[in-house]
């Protein structure tokens, strides 16, 4: 009983520090303008500063999620955002851009310590129900976005700086911080070295690698369409549509609204069904979706095609995470969660530019119906790994 309170106890203070995290992803992009204005930043100088956040989080997470397998999680996690607040007040004390750019890439150091240890310590501890935990944890993460953004709208509406937004910011990290460390206890503590034979079993002939081969590429090329139709929404409604940006605001919330049912739904059928099938319908239903969203017209349809596209879109991340739990080893599934979340995060930096690249040449529209094919693409090895 007593073990079940702790791990009750540890879900909870789990889902509020991934609502957390990913409200930290999203400060920057919407505090951007602010920042552009008083420093009076070029495009590709403000650019800069989102590029710089996304790549140190991408390479943070794959060190991380290595030193996580090796010297246990405790302090990777808890301490990760101290490290997190502490940046985001060097952030409001910057007198300069180059101090900012410091900073920023600082925030991504601490932003990525949490996904890839604490989806690994989840699967550690968690050998059933594995999907309705992770759908449950990747729910909080949506939760987490939709009252960041609100917050952050509602204090630069009563007249906040940046600078000001960032300090009150910094403040729920350290908050966390000893919730955190004491909820997470012995359970992260580092593993015992691993048995010779214990180390055979997980690496002999590497006879997951090619699996996981398969898999991550099809991730990425579900990661290139998703974020590259996802970044370009708002902008999209508002120039094809002739929608106001209001409107296009509410309309990506309802988008957000469709990822946290997505998130939740998709983690119990992964209990119910195996993992892969789950990653397949939702990869194949957000075909004519997208498709579609490129011929709506009318609003209702438009906010319909939407909910759709964010089940579809969140859908994939539980059963995704539960699957590579089954291919894991715990001594390994650190750096491969890692790994995943280094790669998708990269290939979701370079997704926009290529989708803006693309509507320069043949128009938006057209651009979100072909960014499509690398999902289809996708498809097909998701396939192979079905049948095998």
């Amino acid at each position: 009983m007593r073990t079940a309170r702790s791990s009750g106890h540890l879900l909870r203070v789990t889902w509020i520090g991934h609502g957390l995290n990913d409200m930290y992803w999203f400060s920057l992009p919407v505090l951007l303008p602010m920042i552009k204005q008083e420093f009076g930043l070029s495009y590709a100088r403000a650019g800069l500063l989102v590029t710089s956040f996304t790549a140190v989080i991408a390479m943070g997470s794959l060190v991380s999620g290595y030193l996580g397998d090796h010297f246990g999680r405790r302090t990777i996690l808890s301490g990760g955002f101290v490290f997190v607040s502490l940046a985001l007040i060097l952030c409001a004390l910057s007198g300069s851009y180059w101090q900012l750019l410091v900073a920023v890439a600082l925030v991504g150091v601490g932003v990525s310590t949490f996904h890839p240890s604490m989806i690994a310590l989840l699967m550690d501890m968690f050998s059933r129900k594995r999907g309705a935990v992770l759908g449950t944890f990747t729910l909080w993460g949506w939760v987490g976005t939709a009252v960041g953004l609100a917050a952050i709208s509602y204090l630069t509406g009563r007249g906040f700086s940046w600078r000001q937004v960032y300090l009150v910011m910094a403040l729920p990290g350290l908050i966390l911080f000893p919730l955190l460390y004491r909820a997470l206890g012995p359970s992260a503590k580092r593993h015992p070295s691993p048995r010779k034979e214990e180390i055979e079993s997980v690496y002999a002939g590497g006879s997951n690698l090619p699996i996981l081969a398969v898999f991550f590429a099809a991730n990425m090329a579900i990661a290139l369409t998703f974020f590259g139709v996802t970044n370009f929404l708002p902008t999209f409604m508002v120039e094809t549509k002739a929608l106001s940006v209001q409107t296009a605001s509410y309309l990506f919330v309802i988008f957000v609204g469709g990822g946290m049912i997505g998130s939740f739904v998709s983690g119990r059928l992964s209990d119910l069904f195996p993992p892969l099938l789950v990653i397949l319908v939702a990869a194949v239903g957000v075909i004519p979706v997208i498709f579609l969203l490129t011929l709506g017209e009318r609003l209702v349809s438009l906010a319909i095609l939407l909910v759709l596209f964010g089940i579809c879109c969140a859908g994939i991340y539980p059963p995704q995470n539960a699957y590579l739990a089954d291919l894991t080893s715990i001594y390994t599934r650190g750096r491969i969660y890692g790994l995943i979340q280094c790669c998708t995060i990269l290939v979701g930096a370079f997704a926009p530019g290529i989708m803006g690249l693309m509507a320069d040449k043949i128009g938006l529209s057209l651009a979100m119906k072909l960014s499509i094919l690398p999902l289809a693409v996708a498809v097909l090895p998701l396939f192979y790994l079905k049948r095998r």
